[in-house]
Formats: C-alpha cells, sequence, structure tokens
C-alpha cells in the first residue's frame, strides 16, 4: 500500500467516523451532508487502488510501497500487523485511523476476494474477522470435537443467498462418442439439482474477565479459539443432524437389514463412499456383534486409530445426547450414506467478532463480553443418498449376521 492510499484510507475512516457521530446526536441533515464526502472519497480510495494495481501488474505482479520503491506486499506482514489489531478490539483498546486502514486492506486481501464481507467498526466497539491463522486453528479444533461438517460437502459462498446447479452420482451421464472433427451432440441431456441456499446469522458471546484480558496474548487466544471451536462444531452438528431428522426412517431389525442397505438400498457408487453415523447406544450394539466364529465384525480403521469400520465403512459416533435413541422402543439411529451427496453446507468462511464492556450484563458484571458470528445454511441435495436407520438394540447377544458377504 502506498503512503498516498494510505492517507486516503485515513481520511475516509475520519469521515464515516463523523457521519456515526452527527447520527448519535441525531443531526441528520448535517450526517447527510457528509456523506457525500465519504462517496467522495470513497471513489478517490478505488481509482487509487485501481491505479496501484494496474501499476503492479505492468511491472510483474508488484506493488508499490510506501517508499516508491517495486516490492511485493509481504502477506504474513501484514497479517501480524492485522493480528495486533485484532487482539487490540479483544481488549476494547482505541483503534487508530492508520490501524483502520490496515484492517481494510486486510479484509480487501483476505475476505474481499470471497465476496461483500464487510464487518463494520462502529464507534466504541469493534466489529472485525478471525485473522486466517487463528482460523485455521479454530478449524483444526472443531475437528477434535467430532465436527460432523467433515463428513457433508462444504461450499464457501461469498453472498448471502444464491444457487448451484449440481449433478448427482445416480443422475450422472458419461460423456459421448464423438468422431475426429466431428460435432458434439446434445444427446446424454444430464439431469441437474438446483440447490438454492440463504445464508443465516448465528451468533453467541462469551463473557471475558479482566485478569484474563490482562493475561499474554497466547492465553486468550487460546482461550477464545477453543470456545468459539466447541460452540461453532456443536452448533454445525446441531443443523446437520436436524437435516438428516428429515429423512424417514426404517427399522434395521439386525445385521442383515444394515447389509441390505449397503447391498441393495444405496446406489453401488454411494455405498462403496457412505460412513456409518451412529450414537452411543448404536455403537455399543455394533461393538457387541461378533461372527459365527466368535469374532468381533468391526475391524480397525487404519487411516485413524481408535475409529472402528463395518464392511470398510467407517463408524462415526456420537453422543446420545446430542443424537437420541427411542428409548421407549429400544431403537437406536443408525443413519448409512454419503453425506456429501445427501447435504451441502453453504458456508461464509469468516467468523466475526466484536467486543463490548457497556453491553449486556458487562457493565454490571465489570467484564468484557465478546460477540462471535458466523453464517451458513444446510441444504438438502440427493436424499436417496443416505438412509435413516432405527436399529433395533433391545438384544445384545452375538449374532452370525456380520459374516454375511456383500
Amino acid at each position: 500500500m502506498t503512503k498516498e492510499l494510505r492517507a486516503l484510507l485515513q481520511k475516509l475512516e475520519a469521515a464515516k467516523q463523523e457521519v456515526r457521530s452527527l447520527l448519535a446526536e441525531d443531526k441528520v441533515q448535517e450526517a447527510k451532508e457528509k456523506m457525500d464526502e465519504v462517496r467522495s472519497l470513497q471513489a478517490k480510495v478505488d481509482l487509487q487502488r485501481e491505479l496501484e494495481e494496474t501499476e503492479a501488474r505492468a511491472m510483474g505482479g508488484t506493488e508499490l510501497k510506501d517508499n516508491g520503491n517495486v516490492e511485493e506486499r509481504d502477506m504474513k506482514e501484514l497479517e501480524a500487523e492485522y493480528r495486533q489489531i485484532f487482539l487490540r478490539g479483544i481488549r476494547r483498546r482505541p483503534i487508530t485511523a492508520e490501524q483502520r486502514s490496515i484492517i481494510a486492506e486486510y479484509e480487501r486481501r483476505a475476505v474481499m476476494n470471497e465476496g461483500e464481507t464487510k464487518p463494520a467498526i462502529p464507534d466504541g466497539d469493534v466489529g472485525m474477522v478471525v485473522p486466517q491463522d487463528i482460523q485455521t486453528r479454530i478449524n483444526e479444533l472443531m475437528r477434535e470435537w467430532n465436527d460432523l461438517s467433515q463428513y457433508v460437502t462444504v461450499e464457501n459462498v461469498s453472498t448471502l443467498s444464491g444457487s448451484r446447479v449440481l449433478e448427482t452420482d445416480a443422475n450422472m451421464t458419461p460423456f459421448q462418442v464423438v468422431d475426429e472433427y466431428g460435432q458434439i451432440q446434445l444427446t446424454d441431456n444430464p439431469k441437474f439439482t438446483t440447490v438454492t441456499y440463504k445464508v443465516k446469522k448465528r451468533a453467541g458471546y462469551l463473557p471475558l474477565t479482566n485478569e484474563l484480558l490482562a493475561d499474554n496474548d497466547a492465553n486468550l487466544l487460546g482461550y477464545v479459539t477453543s470456545w468459539i471451536a466447541r460452540k461453532a462444531a456443536h452448533t454445525r452438528n446441531t443443523q446437520i443432524i436436524a437435516l438428516l431428522n428429515t429423512l424417514t426412517p426404517q427399522t434395521l431389525a439386525d445385521l442383515k437389514a444394515i447389509n441390505k442397505v449397503l447391498n441393495v438400498t444405496l446406489d453401488p457408487a454411494i455405498s462403496r463412499t457412505s460412513i456409518i453415523l451412529t450414537n452411543q447406544d448404536g455403537w455399543d450394539w455394533l461393538d457387541n456383534q461378533v461372527d459365527g466364529n466368535g469374532r468381533p465384525i468391526l475391524q480397525d480403521d487404519f487411516t485413524q486409530p481408535g475409529r472402528k469400520m463395518y464392511k470398510g465403512r467407517p463408524i462415526v459416533v456420537v453422543s446420545n445426547r446430542h443424537l437420541p435413541s427411542d428409548t421407549d422402543n429400544a431403537l437406536a439411529p443408525l443413519i448409512i450414506g454419503n453425506l456429501k451427496q445427501f447435504m451441502v453446507l453453504f458456508n461464509r468462511r469468516f467468523f466475526e467478532l466484536a467486543s463490548t464492556r457497556e453491553g449486556g450484563d458487562a457493565w454490571r458484571r465489570d467484564t468484557t463480553e465478546l460477540r462471535t458470528i458466523m453464517r451458513d445454511d444446510y441444504v438438502k441435495w440427493d436424499t436417496a443418498a443416505a438412509v435413516f436407520g432405527q436399529l433395533d438394540i433391545s438384544d445384545v447377544p452375538p449374532s452370525n449376521g456380520g459374516s454375511e458377504e456383500e
């Protein structure tokens, strides 16, 4: 970023701040007049940025820095600057006009390439996207908390609503034979499904004590990222399970019934790539089944120590609390299928954080409340790609069903 662009960004942020102050004082007409200056400055910023990018491309993809020399902007350096400002925001420390320009530059590079995500930084508050390295750490922690979204199709989107045209495996048609220099004919008529989405905002807040805010950066970030990961994983799991619950259940009396789902009910292409999702009750039943020679029917998954497989399909276990059994009828949920074909999670990739000491209970408790926002939607794609089974767990003796071959 050149010094010219940085100066324009600082003027723009200062003008926006004046508009906010005027609105807070109910000076609507003056705010409208000031907005003309904001629009003019925004136009100058856009032109200056376009000019710098044009000059950068002409000089081999590099960018002009403050000293006028041609040098590529180090994204890691920008990330480090933004990270420190992000921590200042969490701790409710003042954000200067120059720091706001760094935020604008970071969001343009890291976020705007995904769409019009513009988390504002209103007066007296801070609303910022989570830095990429912290976002990556949150995603890693979510997997540790058994995030079910790793088993579904995740589509990162840049708009709050839209659609995707997808072709299911079951309806996929092959390429047609075409002679050399021949014309490709419209003969295969592929069957596409339009999947629409409307991203919803999901949010919560975490009280932060003054002692924690005064702690070092590593401890503060460790506490915040762990909380976000747990909440986000639980939120996603709840939504995914709710969508699975819309499937029509079918009773699975024994292992032979499970085999029939794998061998007949599901398309072979779906069956080969399926998982088996169950709760603790269903897992306990499966884990106690043996074949005719008294050997356990479940095999070790050598790609993931501690996980078991049934006929080559990984078994994913969630808590009874999140995926409950029908205890009155002794039925445990056993979902079999390729969840990546069953549903799509449309996701706005970045979490947004904001903190306050005045809102909610923060003032009374002398704490800082940290608000977190995530945006996503969960949509069914191919309902034939999964079966919601209800496994009869009324009896847990050894069974010979495991010796059945597909």
